[in-house]
């Protein structure tokens, strides 16, 4: 009689498999979003995991994150599907001082700012149970550029010391200010992580930058702040036609120009659904078969300007 571990292990095998057929570098993708889940957030790391999910964004910031639960679930989850520290992708950030609980800080909250940093990293790498990053992002500019740059250059260390792959930015709605760090940072921002919402007309500005200068656009509040671009009766029925949900054809527009979402869903038949969709994009299924049903998301998101970044010939 076959034990419950064989079981596991057979039923759990086409997931490894699938998720192994695509390089952690290809892009864009969409990776697990771990703020907000609490005590919650081991187990939903393992199950995002387990469901096919390789890349993990979280944030050295116990006001918002549990660093340590996405360690705990990762490795757990690696152990289980047989998989290897390379196998998986993660991303944390350097959170500054005004973003801290005051009661619970990573760091002395009364040491030198290019101190709290290597002290943030050191913290972070014994959280995530690893001894490298695959990415390091900065979580908001601070109160002036001399401070932005102490920060900077302390990251940059990082990455001198093999502990870091690459430096990134977030909440970062500047484009000029994006683009003063690029062009005087020693090691060059290849992630910039934003809310994706109208108040800051979706970046699109920032997102041509991102482009053109081979940076990762992230996105977070993808879903949560566009519902009325993909919950209309024209954007419902396109779903339908494609066997998505609403939301996995808003991830599929943002996919589709450039976009890589992070998805936080708590849900594990979304987490299915969601890495479903990833891997039908990545086998080169279309699930937009012309303008004017890119146009059904786009123009509701409100941002005509999206056709800027699809190369419509090419791509339809």
């Amino acid at each position: 009689m076959m034990s419950p571990q064989m079981l596991i292990s057979i039923l759990l095998l086409p997931i490894a498999v699938t998720a192994a057929s695509f390089s952690l570098s290809d892009r864009p993708t969409l990776k697990y979003g771990t703020a907000w889940k609490k005590e919650a957030t081991a187990d939903l790391v393992y199950r995002a995991v387990l469901n096919g999910f390789r890349h993990i964004d979280t944030a050295c910031q116990p006001r918002h994150y549990n660093e340590a639960g996405v360690g705990e679930g990762w490795t757990k989850a690696a152990e289980t599907l047989g998989l290897n520290r390379g196998d998986i992708w993660l991303q944390t950030k350097f959170s500054s001082l005004d973003a801290q609980d005051p009661d619970n800080t990573p760091y002395d909250r009364n040491a030198p700012l290019e101190d709290r940093v290597r002290t943030s990293l050191q913290v972070s790498l014994q959280n995530l149970k690893t001894d490298y990053l695959d990415s390091w992002v900065m979580h908001g500019p601070e109160n002036n550029w001399e401070d932005n740059f102490k920060v900077w250059g302390a990251m940059e260390e990082g990455v001198d010391q093999g502990k870091v792959k690459q430096l990134g930015i977030s909440n970062w709605y500047r484009l000029e200010d994006i683009q003063w760090l690029y062009d005087h940072a020693r090691i060059k921002p290849k992630v910039v992580q934003n809310r994706f919402y109208s108040d800051s007309g979706h970046d699109v500005e920032i997102r041509r930058f991102c482009k053109e200068n081979d940076i990762e656009y992230q996105s977070f509040w993808t879903l949560g702040a566009n519902r009325e671009a993909y919950k209309h009766q024209a954007a419902v029925e396109l779903a339908d036609k494609y066997n998505l949900s609403p939301e996995g054809l808003f991830y599929a527009f943002c996919m589709k120009i450039g976009i890589t979402p992070l998805d936080g869903t708590t849900d594990e038949q979304h987490m299915k659904e969601d890495i479903d969709l990833l891997n039908r994009l990545r086998n080169g299924e279309v699930f937009f078969e012309s303008d004017d049903e890119l146009s059904i998301i786009g123009d509701a998101l409100g941002t005509p300007d999206w056709r800027a970044d699809v190369d419509l010939e090419e791509e339809l």
